[in-house]
């Protein structure tokens, strides 16, 4: 059945109706219930979410149709594992909250005086405390001020400090108390966010904040949390386990993800909440702490349960720690929560209906990244024009989000290019200098120097970080290995030379060190706008009215041999030969 966003504000909610599968964990996926103590053990549960990314309704906004996930779904999940546990729970959130979606969007920059829609849902849940993510950062200090004004809860971040004093720029922790069988618990819970904030939103922090290693900086603060009389410390980590996805030796930074370290360098853990890599922990226990992640856009709750027994005349000793995933069905909603979303609901829906111009035929996006496709031209064209550039870089974010012949809606541009915070710049750089750009961007393919391979799509290299580029003819030979395979470039049927100079179109995340690409981030910047890539290109539609494939439109860029070509077309679309 399809659900309009009028009559999924209408679907009954069960917010605050405590069901008794709910309680005694009769279903799967059902929340933990509380136990009689036995031998003074007693039950402590802490909530955790992450990556939110602006999913409060179960609506996607892109596609309009409902969605089985969200945190109006999990809010009722919430509520069932507090009244199954009273006064024994915490709710945090890992970071990552105020970018993401058409609704967020639409509240960006957020008015003064207006309460941003995810602080009011989280004000509504009730959480105790969350992390900075490095998303947060997307839209300047300004608008992150402001959003995070009307909180009813602490925002922090042990990694974040002012550049000219370097004292925190968040608070880095905070304690929450619960009275368990007539003692205190005392739980301290601190955060940390990606080093690489300083790189990813350069333009919005440089000389303002700075983001030491996440693992020297948990070095400081959880032991002043023990001396301060924490019996139980939990870290809201916007990071993984490990891994980065720039150059921590050239940027002098920490690396993006390293809460496996601090497991083993940090003494006084207990459990960390873990985020920014979207993907789902249910239990791991690494040197004695517990972690857990929820995954992204409230599709589930992360649920720890701790069995204390008391220690001493104040204290608490971890017997057992355990966790794991609650994932909300379509019966779970709260439809308080959606009352107060739906102004803000309402606004999004509109601003995503609204028609920006007309495809007068198919533009497909299915091989955009095998070979120049019009779709991809378009993109690098608007941006030559809009910033004067000799060059333009672009990626293929998505290989199903083209334009069907027909309407062009906000929507569909957001399918398109879904990244809203991405700014356009250009820069100056060398022949060599783009070389060794397109060199890197082919490292999305595996080596395959017989033309024989199992797979070709390099799975650890993601495809917002393949660019295509505009204003030169070249051809990536993947028979060769990775730094050699541009065996052609040329601009206007000559050869690139290393000393020729040009000017180059791309987005401030590239431009910025996202992805690593060798020398943009340190090129000369020619060109600075503050309108959004998508903005761009949605004015750009408007513009035209109606845009038609060129009848001359030919291909800049290919792969060889052409084998090869079809092999990764067929493994970026789950296909068999």
């Amino acid at each position: 059945m399809t659900i309009s966003p009028a009559r999924l504000f209408a679907v009954p909610g069960i917010a605050f109706l405590l069901t008794l599968a709910l309680a005694t964990g009769c279903a799967p996926d059902t929340p933990p219930a509380a136990t009689d103590p036995t031998d003074n053990v007693v039950e402590f549960v802490v909530m955790g979410t992450t990556d939110v990314h602006g999913q409060l309704v179960p609506w996607d906004y892109e596609r309009e149709e409902p969605l089985d996930h969200g945190l109006a779904r999990l809010a009722p999940l919430v509520d069932s594992i507090r009244a199954a546990n009273p006064g024994r729970t915490l709710l945090i959130d890992s970071g990552d909250l105020l970018q993401g979606n058409p609704l967020t969007a639409v509240h960006t920059p957020l008015p003064e005086g207006e309460t941003h829609p995810v602080i009011l849902a989280m004000n509504h849940m009730g959480y105790d405390a969350a992390a900075l993510g490095n998303h947060e950062f997307n839209f300047g200090l300004e608008h992150l001020n402001r959003s995070l004004e009307a909180a009813d809860f602490p925002f922090l971040s042990a990694n974040i400090v002012h550049a000219d004093s370097g004292e925190p720029a968040w608070p880095t922790h905070t304690f929450v108390e619960r009275e368990l069988d007539g003692r205190v618990l005392r739980v301290g819970i601190t955060a940390v966010v990606p080093p690489g904030v300083a790189i990813w939103d350069r333009d919005h922090v440089e000389g303002r904040l700075e983001f030491p290693d996440m693992v020297e900086r948990l070095g400081e603060v959880v032991p002043l949390l023990r001396e301060e009389g924490a019996h139980l410390v939990v870290v809201a980590a916007h990071a993984s386990f490990s891994g980065t996805s720039y150059d921590t030796v050239t940027t002098g930074l920490g690396a993006e993800s390293r809460m496996a370290d601090a497991a083993w360098e940090v003494e006084g853990m207990d459990a960390a909440f873990l985020g920014h890599s979207h993907r789902q922990v249910a239990d791991s226990i690494i040197n004695g702490v517990l972690f857990s992640q929820a995954g992204s856009h409230g599709r589930a709750l992360a649920v720890a349960t701790f069995h204390l027994s008391p220690e001493g005349d104040d204290g608490w000793q971890i017997v057992e720690r355990r966790s794991e995933l609650v994932h909300p069905t379509e019966d779970h909603l709260d439809e308080t929560l959606m009352d107060l979303l739906a102004p803000a609901h309402e606004r999004a829906v509109g601003e995503m209906g609204r028609v920006v111009g007309r495809a007068a035929e198919e533009w497909s996006a299915r091989e955009a990244r095998v070979g120049a496709t019009p779709l991809i031209d378009w993109v690098n064209r608007v941006q030559q024009e809009v910033t004067g550039a000799d060059l333009s870089a672009a990626a293929a974010f998505s290989l199903t989000a083209g334009f069907p012949e027909g309407d062009i809606t906000v929507a569909r541009m957001a399918r398109f290019y879904p990244y809203d915070n991405n700014l356009l710049r250009a820069v100056r750089i060398t022949g060599a200098e783009l070389r060794a750009y397109l060199e890197h961007s082919a490292r999305y393919f595996l080596p395959c120097p017989e033309a024989q391979c199992d797979r070709l799509v390099n799975p650890e290299w993601p495809g917002f970080n393949f660019d295509m580029v505009r204003g030169v003819e070249y051809t990536l030979d993947l028979t060769r290995p990775w730094g050699e395979r541009v065996v052609e470039l040329e601009r206007n049927g000559r050869p690139v030379a290393d000393d020729d100079v040009f000017t180059m179109a791309l987005n401030n995340y590239r431009q910025s060190g996202g992805g690593a690409f060798p020398a943009v981030a340190d090129a000369e910047v020619v060109y600075e706008g503050d309108e959004s890539v998508r903005d761009i290109l949605i004015r750009a539609l408007e513009a035209e009215g109606e845009i038609r494939i060129p009848a001359d439109f030919e291909a800049n860029w290919r792969i060889v041999p052409e084998a090869l070509a079809e092999q990764a077309l067929r493994e970026m679309h789950g296909e068999r030969r």
